[in-house]
């Protein structure tokens, strides 16, 4: 089973290597709706502070203190992993690194061009997509060098948002239908210092066609533009079972997608990046591989030791 789980991963790896060698030049295929608008008309649309020079078109609102902030209860029901020198936290932390420097550079600078968006997605369900997606964020909160932000784009009846406890919570599909809303008025804090979380919103039978609308695309891009210094993670559907990965892919600086070992076809992973070659980087996280079957990678306690 080892042998041809590896073989799946290797041909996987080298079709994403050719999708990256014919990808177009990035600044022509980064945008999916590159249309012309007025370079005033996003960041006021959105209640976000435009840049000086930049007038909105009102008068800015007054802060706003959320009415929610997500326990550490929630945290744990979503799965965050609770102990810092567990094996899976160590390797948690051997990914974030990648990821950020992936995002802001061996220096840490402010991301230019939205590289501070990471999608996590996976081809099918069960993969695990979300557990990685609320791990990532909050181990790189941990470690207090980047604020996070974790945005939920997947409304499934069981997505984080519901485990968390804000299934009513206002949150991206509100501020897709209504330009009047701040994002600054749905973030909600949580009890994991540095974290913080933009809710799916308020769910109908049409919220699939607004994930995948060129507005909600300007919402999030927006958002990763205001919010420069935050690395936003972005926990998308299934590649196979939902529209919102394509249409999100071109304005991400990277993307995630996570495989489920010894489960995920080959053909699965391949129609997945197939749908994911506008992003310019695109990665693949192997989840669920048993302890037997992996180098002997440990964990490593860093509380004193005895005498």
């Amino acid at each position: 089973m080892a042998d041809r789980h590896t073989h799946l991963i290797e041909r996987a790896a080298a079709r994403l290597a050719e999708t990256q060698l014919a990808r177009p030049d990035a600044s022509q295929t980064r945008r999916a709706f590159d249309v012309p608008t007025p370079a005033t008309s996003k960041l006021p649309l959105l209640g976000l502070q435009p840049s000086a020079g930049v007038q909105p078109d009102s008068a800015p609102t007054a802060p706003h203190t959320p009415e929610l902030q997500i326990d550490t209860i929630g945290l744990r029901k979503a799965g965050l992993m609770q102990d810092p020198d567990s094996r899976v936290a160590e390797e948690f932390r051997i990914i974030q690194t990648r990821l950020l420097r992936q995002s802001f550079g061996a220096n840490g600078s402010a991301a230019s061009q939205c590289r501070n968006l990471v999608m996590i997605t996976s081809a099918l369900k069960g993969e695990g997509k979300s557990f990685v997606s609320i791990n990532l964020a909050g181990e790189i909160a941990r470690q207090k060098d980047r604020r996070v932000l974790l945005l939920d784009v997947d409304p499934k009846l069981h997505g984080l948002s519901r485990i968390f406890g804000a299934a009513s919570a206002r949150g991206l599909l509100d501020l897709a239908r209504d330009p009047r809303l701040s994002p600054a008025e749905l973030i909600l804090p949580t009890a994991s210092e540095g974290l913080d979380v933009l809710p799916v919103g308020q769910s109908d039978k049409r919220s699939g066609e607004v994930f995948a609308s060129r507005r909600m695309g300007e919402v999030i891009e927006a958002i990763a533009e205001h919010y420069s210094d935050r690395l936003i993670i972005i926990d998308a559907p299934p590649c196979l079972a939902s529209s919102t990965p394509h249409a999100l892919a071109s304005i991400c600086g990277q993307a995630v997608v996570v495989v489920a070992a010894n489960s995920t076809q080959e053909t699965d992973v391949e129609a997945a990046l197939e749908l994911l070659q506008v992003c310019p980087h695109v990665s693949l996280l192997l989840n669920k591989v048993a302890p037997w079957m992996t180098h002997s990678f440990g964990s490593y306690s860093y509380l004193a030791a005895e005498a």
